[in-house]
């Protein structure tokens, strides 16, 4: 089921009835609804509306099959069994997520008063392996960058996005919705909305403004978005990605996935060995712990071992 399909809009919604119809219909398909269109009143992002869609969804699915229709009979043994056959197909980080979301779906269901405790209030979140993230290096950026042909106009718009990647380390959903109203040179600075609708600012430095300003004079549409395809139609995230995946493919790029999430990893490992915080790079990064910065450290401090290795080894200091 996608939001879409439910034909409700918070402007027909009036003193809530058509949330509390759902909620009053008692089954989980009802109360899914009704969480739903609450994180729509609360206006949170439609992305993450989707995920919730899907990820819950997929759990009322599984407690149909089971012949579980209500919240209250639901045991934490229905949610452990859900987890155990996602962990068949997804990976740990997945799992993880679907974890988290089921989870949210029943403190509402707590918080609106439908239950009257979380059946996951004592349940140990799954475990996700702890992995050293590789990031791009400069040679991989300097060969993707050698693709663009700046002669022409794709070259130097696919040369603006890169840069952009790398100076600010977006997610692809914040890359591909920057308005142009949001490009603040004076400053050296992009407003961005974030995950979760959280509005945050990144810092540009003058070779990305270059290359944006550059891309920007050959820009002759009047779209209010920055990012536009060859034909001048607004581009959409799908499009940066293949983009980045093609040229990735074409410099030859192994042992490292070239995807705009590859940026992300580059931007906040390069950044702290320049010198950044742990603290300055979660705000850029608009992580909303520490601990997901954290693996970028881990990742600097493997490489750093590696590199010293070669002057402590065991083995070649036994005839010293």
């Amino acid at each position: 089921m996608v939001l879409e399909h439910m034909n409700y809009q918070t402007s027909q919604i009036g003193s809530l009835s058509a949330l509390e119809h759902m909620i009053a219909l008692g089954d989980l398909n009802g109360t899914l609804k009704a969480f739903l269109l609450s994180c729509k009143v609360d206006e949170l992002s439609p992305a993450t509306i989707k995920d919730y869609d899907q990820k819950i969804g997929a759990f009322v699915n599984h407690c149909s099959e089971l012949k579980i229709s209500r919240p209250g009979d639901v045991h934490v043994s229905h949610v452990r069994l859900f987890l155990l056959n996602l962990q068949q197909r997804c990976n740990p980080n997945s799992v993880h997520d679907y974890y988290g979301c089921v989870k949210r779906f029943f403190n509402w269901l707590v918080s609106e008063g439908i239950l009257q405790a979380n059946p996951m209030a004592n349940m140990r979140a799954p475990r996700v392996p702890k992995r050293i993230i590789r990031p791009f290096t400069a040679d991989h950026i300097r060969d993707m960058l050698l693709l663009c042909d700046e002669s022409k106009f794709l070259g130097i718009r696919n040369r603006a996005i890169i840069l952009t990647f790398v100076d600010t380390g977006l997610r692809l959903s914040e890359l591909a919705g920057i308005q142009l109203s949001e490009l603040d040179f004076d400053r050296e600075l992009i407003q961005v909305m974030g995950k979760g609708s959280k509005e945050r600012v990144v810092g540009i430095g003058k070779g990305t403004q270059r290359a944006l300003l550059r891309y920007l004079l050959t820009r002759h549409d009047d779209h209010p978005c920055l990012w536009v395809s060859e034909e001048g139609r607004p581009m959409q995230a799908r499009g940066i990605q293949i983009m980045i995946r093609r040229l990735g493919k074409r410099a030859g790029i192994i042992g490292v996935r070239a995807s705009p999430h590859t940026f992300r990893h580059t931007f906040g490992t390069w950044s702290l060995l320049n010198g950044a915080s742990e603290r300055e790079v979660q705000s850029l990064l608009g992580h909303s712990s520490q601990r997901m910065t954290q693996q970028y450290t881990a990742t600097i401090n493997s490489e750093h071992a590696i590199k010293s290795h070669k002057r402590f080894s065991p083995v070649d200091n036994m005839s010293k």
